[in-house]
């Protein structure tokens, strides 16, 4: 396009949540794009999407500034409709016409896939961007969403945070039009206290400079960046080192727009507390990064992120200071309060603790989660010893959601009971099932390195699951308000990295769940592989088979994994790429024609003359011989030695096609001896892996 030139959008607001932040930039930047695409403004222009805590911000390069003319098809109704049976245009046929503001006779004769129609061509003018945008940009952006949003001024406008300006540049020019009432222009803001005057925009591709110099970041990869250099300087100039906190490192990133670090220390005393609970307090209350030596012991300071690279009167300095004290001093008064008393004298009291209206309290879940952990150990082959540390475990697990600690800082349920436990002198194992028992909470969490406390999540997430569904709380679209399918998610992690061969059904005998929590592990298990990685045809080549013989319930997650690694692994082996092909090949040839085969059958006396060439005898010889091979290999689960094995007849099945005429009306007993090598030839190819659902994909298509 001779007229393209950057495109610039940007939103100013007021402080956006920085957890919204990320979801909300991609969103704008993904609308902005289809509006232009629909248009046929932008072809290969690059978009980049940009989120800061106070402005939402997209450029496009090299987008047109029209749309080029074109001719347009508008059909109206059918001609049966518009002409009555002597070809005199209709009241429909005349509405038409008038609607479309041309004279009846210019009418033509269309003929579409749903037959004919009158309709037109005209000559369409094509939209400047300018109207483009001030049409469409306003009711895309309306329709983001986010989890809060608010009114402002009259209430007639409703969104994340109010619109304050609006920035909309096409190379050095404005577009007109409005958002929430704001008028566009050239017009940014900087940064709230390092920059007073607005910052004018000469053009698009001057923006990211522009903002820099008003002490504004726009670039979160660039924020983040000096954030860390900032933090591993001012660490190491303090004589530490920061303890990696991602996922806080991507929350402040979207909190400040020109970052900058400050120091601070507490006293050498607050680190007589369990690191997890000094860790938390720093973290959750205050977005502060801990420290520690270069042996991993935490150090007495911390590192908080300001919105500013100045702090020459050490103000933010010593605020953040107050505040950390006055949260660790808190922190430790209640961990030396819940001291005071052993964790299990205090079982009874989660009987006043609602889990859930409809399945009753924390006590009630409790003993739930204990009964799933002693059949599952049962079903696992535990010793009866650890069985009952399992179930000590399981009884304990949430009792420190009655502790004052926990009640202060609820980030550490779990974790405090199991800090207890240790305290305690209690045994190492219980404590261990009580601290990890939560976990994974997250897709990049670690799931529980002991067995207990591996059984203890699976236990209590499998209760939550079958008392939740089972009165009636199943997931529904988007809504998870329970968190259900991320313990599904939990649970089968669990399962599968620890390789325990439990089926659905072993699920659902441990917690008594019915045909609706059996449903929900099903769907579960199968979009958690989705979401693993796997694809939906390789999930089907292997979960088909499984249940044709065992039926749903038996489906091992463990086991559907397994087969899942190294299927997914040669799936780009030509081999077996045609060996996926041939399968379909064999199936379709038995499927199509089962009755000739019959009717052959029948004409031969339901006897078959054998097989008489080379190409079928080596077939059914190598189906013989690698029949109970593959059955072997299954059972031990070798699925590498399955796909290789399976690999050895591409050969001999491509040669058998190429040499041999399947189906011959002057040779009905050779065709039904060939239809049944066939059929044995099918039934081992798909025993372990339904590879039709792989033919023809070979290369992975999206899921």
């Amino acid at each position: 396009m001779s007229d393209a030139r950057t495109l610039l959008l940007e939103i100013g607001c007021e402080e956006i949540p920085a957890r919204m932040i990320p979801k909300a930039a991609k969103a704008l930047g993904d609308a902005v794009v289809r509006i232009l695409q629909e248009a046929q403004l932008v072809e290969q222009g690059t978009c980049v999407a940009w989120g800061g805590s106070r402005r939402l911000s997209v450029r496009v390069a090299s987008v047109g500034e029209r749309q080029p003319d074109r001719r347009e098809q508008v059909t109206g109704p059918p001609v049966s409709v518009a002409y009555d049976a002597d070809g005199t245009l209709t009241k429909a046929g005349e509405g038409f016409a008038r609607k479309q503001g041309v004279d009846p006779a210019t009418l033509q004769r269309v003929t579409t896939d749903r037959g004919e129609y009158v309709g037109l061509e005209r000559e369409v003018t094509g939209q400047t961007l300018a109207e483009i945008l001030a049409e469409r940009l306003p009711v895309a952006v309306s329709a983001m969403t986010f989890p809060k949003t608010m009114r402002w001024t009259t209430g007639d406008h409703r969104w994340v945070r109010p619109v304050h300006w609006l920035v909309a540049l096409h190379g050095n020019e404005v577009l007109a039009m409005e958002l929430f009432g704001v008028a566009s222009g050239r017009a940014s803001t900087g940064h709230r206290f390092l920059s007073e005057a607005p910052v004018e925009l000469a053009s698009a591709d001057e923006y990211v400079e522009a903002l820099r110099g008003a002490h504004v970041v726009v670039d979160p990869a660039e924020r983040r960046q000096r954030v860390e250099s900032l933090l591993s300087a001012t660490a190491t100039r303090l004589g530490g080192v920061i303890r990696a906190d991602p996922d806080l490192l991507d929350e402040v990133v979207d909190l400040v727009e020109w970052p900058g670090v400050v120091g601070g220390g507490f006293e050498e005393d607050f680190l007589g507390l369990p690191p997890e609970v000094l860790v938390v307090t720093l973290r959750y209350h205050q977005k502060c990064f801990s420290m520690e030596n270069a042996e991993g012991e935490l150090l007495p300071g911390f590192l908080a992120i300001a919105n500013t690279d100045r702090d020459p009167s050490g103000h933010i300095q010593r605020g953040n200071e107050w505040v950390v004290s006055g949260r660790l001093e808190d922190a430790r008064f209640f961990w030396k309060e819940d001291r005071k008393r052993t964790l299990a004298s205090r079982l009874d009291e989660l009987g006043r603790v609602v889990f859930h209206a409809k399945v009753g309290s924390y006590l009630d879940k409790a003993k739930r989660t204990v009964a799933i952990a002693t059949r599952l150990a049962a079903r696992l082959d535990w010793p009866e010893e650890r069985t009952a540390r399992a179930g000590e475990s399981a009884t304990l697990a949430k009792i420190d959601l009655v502790t004052g600690t926990v009640g202060e800082f609820p980030e550490l349920q779990g974790k405090i009971g199991g800090l207890m436990l240790r305290e305690e002198g209690g045994d190492v194992e219980v404590a261990d099932g009580v601290y990890e028992h939560y976990l994974p909470e997250g897709p990049d969490d670690p799931i529980p390195a002991s067995d207990i406390g591996c059984l203890v999540s699976v236990s209590d997430k499998l209760d939550s699951i079958a008392a939740l569904v089972g009165a009636g709380e199943t997931p529904t679209g988007s809504r998870d308000p329970l968190a259900l399918r991320r313990a599904g998610s939990g649970l089968f992690r669990v399962l599968i990295e620890r390789a325990w061969d439990l089926s659905i059904n072993d699920l659902l005998r441990a917690c008594g769940g019915g045909d609706a929590c059996g449903e929900f592990l099903a769907d579960r298990l199968q979009k958690f592989l989705r979401d693993a990685g796997f694809h939906v045809n390789e999930i089907q080549a292997v979960w088909l088979p499984w249940i044709e013989r065992s039926g749903v319930g038996e489906v091992r997650p463990a086991g559907i994994a397994a087969r899942l690694a190294p299927l997914t692994a040669v799936r780009a082996r030509d081999d077996f790429s045609r060996l996926a092909d041939l399968v379909k090949r064999v199936d379709t040839i038995l499927t199509r024609n089962a009755e000739r085969f019959d009717g052959m059958r029948d004409q031969a006396g339901g006897a078959s003359d054998g097989l008489s060439s080379d190409s079928e005898r080596q077939l059914a010889t190598l189906v013989e011989a690698k029949q109970e091979i593959l059955v072997n290999q299954e059972t031990d689960g070798n699925y590498d030695g399955v796909v290789d094995t399976l690999a050895m007849f591409v050969e001999p099945v491509d040669r058998f096609f190429a040499d041999v005429l399947v189906i011959d009306e002057k040779d009905p007993g050779g065709s039904v001896a060939r239809a049944d090598l066939l059929a044995r030839l099918r039934t081992i190819l798909i025993r372990c892996f339904d590879l039709r659902e792989l033919a023809g994909k070979a290369e992975k298509e999206t899921a």
